[in-house]
């Protein structure tokens, strides 16, 4: 089960709590979209549970469509499983 929470104000980000894996990822694609026009970018992903391939696929499509509409995707205190999966695809960047 996944939770997002919506900023309540423009200087608070995105938070996603759960899994960001392939059983979860239509889900939280969804949810993302939703979020995505009104973005400023920021998205905490220090409760994210367990992190697979297709998460890691889902933070590069946010970042590519942020990017297209002049904004920049900024991982906030990302867990443990976050970090690992962004290292295993040689993504620490995406972090930075």
């Amino acid at each position: 089960m996944n939770d997002i929470t919506r900023p309540e104000a423009p200087a608070e980000a995105l938070v996603l709590d759960g899994e960001l894996t392939i059983v979860q990822a239509a889900a939280v694609r969804d949810q993302l979209l939703e979020w995505l026009p009104q973005a400023d970018g920021r998205l905490d992903l220090s409760g994210v549970s367990a992190c697979d391939s297709a998460g890691i696929q889902l933070l590069l499509a946010l970042a590519r469509s942020l990017r297209e509409s002049g904004r920049a995707l900024q991982i906030l205190q990302p867990s443990t499983a976050v970090v690992e999966s962004l290292q295993r695809y040689g993504l620490d960047a995406l972090r930075a």
